[in-house]
């Protein structure tokens, strides 16, 4: 959990103790300790935060990025960061498509949508196990997330891929923005060529 928190920027407060930053509670903390209260606080948007546009709306690139299970989950008493900034709407799959539409020094604002980007993917958008199975890997999604079994529901491998095809533009419909801690991205790319703004 520390590790998950060594970026944060804000104060914290640890069973009832407010500490004005994380380097300051961990040097604090004693290995060993089991539950404990961590609530996060923000630094508060102000004159003085400096939100940038990222680039001109010519040159908008799209990502596609892949964030840690947390960026996927409701705020808990823990952590509470998706409650403060994004309404406590988290992201709906792990791996998702879009735009930056500003940025702080330790957030990214992003428009995102599903996005099936190969034939056969090998880890699932959900939850990033690994897909071994052809009919998960065509959708992208495993059995548990997914609520699928591994059995071929089509007569012929052409029903399945039309399947599929509907169903990639399906994903591309399920859209989701806000702010992503920048140390919650495991991977970042370019893909496709510019694209227009919305």
């Amino acid at each position: 959990m520390l590790t998950m928190l060594k970026n944060w920027k804000g104060s914290i407060t640890v069973d009832g103790v407010e500490y004005t930053s994380i380097d300051q509670f961990t040097t604090n903390f004693k290995p060993g300790q089991k539950d404990i209260h961590i609530v996060l606080h923000p630094v508060k948007m102000s004159a003085n935060t400096t939100v940038v546009k990222p680039e001109s709306v010519e040159d908008k690139k799209e990502y596609r990025i892949t964030v840690k299970q947390y960026m996927t989950k409701k705020s808990s008493p823990e952590f509470d960061f998706m409650a403060k900034w994004n309404n406590d709407n988290p992201m709906p799959f792990r791996t998702m498509t879009g735009t930056v539409e500003k940025e702080t020094k330790g957030m990214v604002y992003m428009k995102l949508h599903g996005d099936m980007w190969a034939e056969k993917i090998s880890v699932c958008m959900c939850c990033g196990r690994a897909l071994t199975n052809p009919v998960s890997q065509y959708f992208g999604i495993g059995p548990e997330c997914g609520h699928h079994n591994y059995v071929n529901p089509f007569d012929s491998k052409e029903e399945l891929k039309a399947a599929v095809d509907a169903y990639k533009k399906e994903l591309r419909k399920v859209t989701w923005e806000g702010w992503i801690i920048r140390s919650s991205i495991i991977s970042k790319e370019v893909v496709g060529k510019n694209v227009d703004s919305e």
